[in-house]
């Protein structure tokens, strides 16, 4: 398991992201700017749907979005919220917050905007409707008369007139003259949806249906009756009309349209000026003829949740050649008419993530032939990857903008999967017992195998993969095996057909009904199992908690791996080493050897159950993920965690690793594309170390050159700490030095010579000096920094960055010196005014006023004891002056200013305790009964050690 610590993994980053963008609620679409309005968590969401990923975000905290609208330009955006406040957003690069106003008396159920975008209506809880002016903020219409909540309100789209509709009614209002000029009555259960379908150029009808199974076509002219009442029998969620003509003139001109709804076109000799299109429960889109209500074309739903539709709209009303249709998956459908088939599709929300898994392309060299070539002549990259999202449509999803394709055919919920090792194949098994291998490429049903009487919990095709073009080509004419475990605790191995011979029946499909091989695998259900990367060996894993390793394809059982407390979730094996992982419900992950099956690594870190486990390419380091919400990386040797990394918050369902990417689902209803960092990294740390010697070096050059002070500045900028102790303390030693060279040499000379020789100085100065202001004595006590003049030199933010330096210093006994004497300097050279307006300057003078009594307390002690050297000199016999000499009472002096620092006033109080002792004996000598000798002896007595004390 050798190989170079350089090829070791350090970080992955987070490459791209796909979180949900629908939730329910409102869609709206603008043409001119291609964008797709939805309501996700109670947040307004701006969907690009071109690149299929959400772009800007409309929040409003503490206040969630209710219901929106869109202006035509899709510059504006206006929002209904909880707290019955109205707003307008502008939708440029950033969303900005432009008026909120009070809009009705209750919450607001529906928002339009005319077709101009400058009026705005609104339906309420409170049973009213209102037009507001969207540029004055105030309300120009109140409309009141419906029985119950104004659940739709839209503009006429070529006159100044609102419809609005409160369950099964219908109101036509007149903006000039502010009157109801039409009521249509005629659904018997709620109206879900209107749309405005064109007659003539300013002509229009008005399209309902309701969940009475009914589409109602009315015309607003006059009376507003009813035109036409088509049954569709099932409860309609969304009406959309599209234009005939511009779909009626493409069929006619290129006939390589095909189906019913292009035959219907071209066949029908009057064709209406709109189709109708209904969505509904029953799983259909259906085109209907509104003259004479009888249905055109119909197309299964490509959605899942069994295909239920809850909107549909028209995203090209001109022309009427694309459509979206939104189902109960919360998933877009882009449709593109007249070939009624769909071109695109958003993942608007995805429940959980329960499996992800790259698919692999394989770059064969161009002149690769030899047999002998290793798999490092070729190049494996993955761009795709299939995703489960609990529902029976697995997607092949996109790396590049999350764009996905799906697989339709199961009958129930799908739960796992497995990519062929040439990413030719994609193999599905869920909960309706059934397993499918489809083309990756085209997306279309290859094989159906049937034979389990339980959920098919895993998957895995062989894992050879050829090391030559020739290999490859070869193998395609093979019939290729399949493993297979499920819920009712066997495993099968299928042999399908050649991969040629699927290329055949793509569409349709092949039928598999009975394995090449079953075995009862374990004694609980399984949920794992794995063919090894030279396809002898197979594992497999399962809630009795064992790990079983079988020969590979006859299903010989050759051993188990005992040790889990857990049952076992996963399993993979190594593609270096004859080892295999596991990972555990015990929090642990477990490093198997093939030759004797026992445990020989074991890696803990994860709080919990452990659900993945994958091998990087360089074999040494495991990926895993766990119900923790976090993945972690480890390397094999040492048995470490290298990294964690916090991209998801909830449990971790899947991961999947191919070269440097990375794909993870889970809980949290994301998925993540990961990216290998950590070459990245070590340039970047190179980088830094680079960058950091260069600055290093140039303080060094400007100190050098005489330029202390830009030194200075440059290594507060540089948040160098240790260079600006240097540079000041060298500055502090030099003053120190000098002043201590002056000092000698004046307290040798006498005062009045002293200043006669500064003046002589000064007369003998060269006129070249006096020129230039500067003396002789000038130049040779100049400094190379004046610390005043620095700090003055500093703006606000370098102030408060030496302030915080200096505060640090401060704490620190051996920096404190130095830290007081800039900190000095700081408040005597810079104004009050400045300081004060430092952030923090309050605290941080607290601090240092603290810090300083403590430095004081220490310094006077230290002073103390340097008078103990003044105390041995005075005694001595050299240092004391004969009581001749004229120093002698300077001497006495002297050494009586030592002993009062030393004793500290002690003697004072010393001596009035002694003459209270001795005038408390006096007492006590005058009332003693004894003889006058023993009281005079007493008396000399205590008076001779008087004496001898005062000496």
């Amino acid at each position: 398991m050798a190989t170079a610590a350089s090829s070791l993994s350090e970080a992955w980053a987070v490459d791209a992201r796909h979180v949900g963008c629908f939730t329910g609620g409102k869609v709206a679409f603008c043409e001119s700017s291609n964008l797709l309005g939805c309501l996700c968590d109670e947040e307004l969401h701006l969907v690009d749907s071109s690149c299929k990923e959400p772009t800007r975000r409309v929040v409003q905290e503490g206040d969630g979005v209710l219901t929106f609208a869109i202006d035509h330009l899709g510059l504006n955006a206006c929002t209904s919220h909880r707290s019955g406040l109205l707003r307008h957003f502008t939708l440029g690069e950033k969303i900005a917050l432009a008026r909120s106003w009070r809009g009705h008396e209750q919450v607001v159920a529906d928002v339009s905007f005319d077709a101009t975008g400058a009026l705005v209506a609104t339906g309420s809880v409170d049973r009213t409707a209102k037009v507001w002016d969207f540029q004055g903020y105030f309300c120009t219409h109140n409309f009141k008369g419906h029985a119950g909540i104004v659940s739709l309100a839209r503009f006429h789209p070529a006159k100044l007139q609102l419809v609005t509709i409160a369950d099964t009614e219908v109101r036509l209002w007149d903006l000039e003259s502010s009157q109801c000029i039409g009521i249509m009555k005629d659904h018997l259960a709620s109206i879900s949806s209107m749309c405005f379908g064109r007659v003539k150029t300013q002509l229009f009808e008005l399209v309902t249906g309701g969940r009475d199974q009914v589409v109602n076509v009315w015309n607003l002219q006059g009376k507003c009756s009813l035109v036409r009442s088509i049954p569709v029998f099932e409860h309609v969620e969304g009406v959309m009309a599209v234009p005939t003509r511009h779909l009626r003139q493409q069929c006619k001109e290129h006939t390589i349209f095909r189906g019913p709804f292009a035959d219907w076109m071209r066949q029908e000799k009057e064709p209406p000026a709109f189709i109708i299109f209904t969505v509904g429960n029953k799983g259909a889109i259906r085109a209907w003829n509104p003259l004479d209500g009888k249905q055109v074309a119909s197309h299964d739903s490509p959605h899942a949740a069994k295909g239920e539709l809850r909107q549909i709209h028209c995203l090209d009303t001109a022309k009427g050649t694309k459509m979206v249709t939104i189902g109960e998956d919360l998933n877009f459908m882009m449709w593109s008419l007249p070939e009624f088939e769909v071109f695109s599709h958003i993942m608007g929300h995805n429940e959980e993530i329960v499996h992800v898994q790259l698919i692999p392309q394989i770059a064969w060299p161009q002149e690769q032939e030899v047999e002998d070539s290793t798999t490092k002549g070729s190049l494996v990259t993955a761009d795709r990857f299939v995703c489960i999202a609990n529902d029976e449509h697995p997607r092949v999803v996109s790396c590049e903008g999350f764009g996905a394709a799906m697989l339709r055919g199961h009958t129930d919920v799908v739960i796992s999967c497995d990519v062929s090792v040439d990413g030719a194949w994609i193999a599905t098994g869920g909960k309706d017992q059934v397993i499918k291998v489809w083309s990756a490429s085209t997306c279309e049903l290859a094989c159906t195998c049937s034979g389990h009487a339980g959920d098919v919990t895993a998957l895995s095709f062989s894992k050879r993969r050829p090391r030559t073009l020739r290999a490859a080509s070869q193998q395609e004419q093979l019939p290729m095996l399949l493993v297979s475990v499920s819920q009712d605790k066997t495993m099968k191995v299928w042999e399908i057909p050649s991969a040629k011979e699927l290329g055949k029946v793509l569409g349709t499909g092949t039928k598999v009904k009975k394995s090449k091989v079953t075995v009862l695998a374990h004694s609980k259900e399984v949920n794992d199992v794995l063919v090894a990367p030279n396809n002898k060996l197979m594992a497999s894993g399962g809630q009795d908690k064992l790990v079983r390793i079988w020969k590979f394809p006859e299903g010989d059982l050759l051993g188990e791996c005992k040790g889990h407390r857990r049952g076992i979730w996963c399993v993979a094996f190594s593609p270096i080493d004859q080892v295999v992982a596991s990972a555990s419900g015990d929090a642990t992950v477990r490093l198997w050897n093939l030759k004797d099956f026992r445990a020989i690594r074991s890696f803990q870190g994860h709080s919990s159950a452990v659900l993945r486990v994958a091998f990087l390419s360089n074999g040494m380091q495991l990926m895993t993920s766990s119900v923790d919400g976090l993945l972690k990386l480890w390397h094999i040797r040492t048995a470490e965690c290298a990294g964690t990394f916090e991209e998801h918050s909830s449990k971790v369902w899947c991961i999947d690793v191919c070269g440097n990417r990375m794909v993870s689902g889970g809980a949290d209803s994301k998925i993540c594309i990961w990216r290998d960092t950590t070459q990245e990294m070590e340039k970047q740390r190179q980088d830094e170390k680079a960058d950091l010697a260069l600055k290093d070096s140039r303080i060094a050059l400007l100190v050098r050159e005489g330029k202390v002070e830009a030194a200075l500045t440059l290594a507060l900028d540089l948040k160098r700490p240790g260079q600006m102790r240097q540079i000041l303390l060298d500055h502090t030693m030099d003053v120190v030095g000098r002043k201590m060279f002056t000092g000698d040499g004046d307290k040798a000379e006498p005062e009045s010579q002293r200043g006669q020789r500064k003046r002589n100085k000064a007369k003998r100065a060269t006129p070249k000096a006096k020129e230039n202001g500067v003396c002789a004595k000038d130049k040779e006590e100049s400094t190379p920094i004046d610390l005043r003049r620095w700090v003055l030199s500093l703006n606000v933010e370098q102030l408060e960055r030496l302030v915080e330096l200096l505060e640090q210093w401060n704490s620190n006994r051996r920096m404190a010196p130095l830290a007081q004497m800039t900190f000095a300097t700081l408040l005597l050279s810079v104004p009050a005014s400045k300081l004060k307006a430092l952030e923090g300057m309050n605290a941080t003078c607290r601090a240092v006023l603290s810090y300083a009594s403590r430095h004081m307390a220490r310094v006077e002690s230290l002073l103390q004891k340097t008078y103990l050297f003044d105390l041995i000199l005075q005694g001595s016999s050299q240092g004391l002056a004969t009581k001749d000499s004229d120093d002698a009472t300077i001497s006495a002096e002297a050494l009586k200013r030592t002993m009062d620092v030393l004793l500290q006033g002690k003697d004072e109080d010393l001596e009035k305790k002694e003459d209270e002792f001795e005038e408390t004996e006096d007492d006590a000598v005058d009332e003693d009964t004894g003889s006058e000798d023993e009281k005079d002896k007493d008396v000399a007595t205590s008076g001779e050690a008087k004496r001898r004390r005062k000496q």
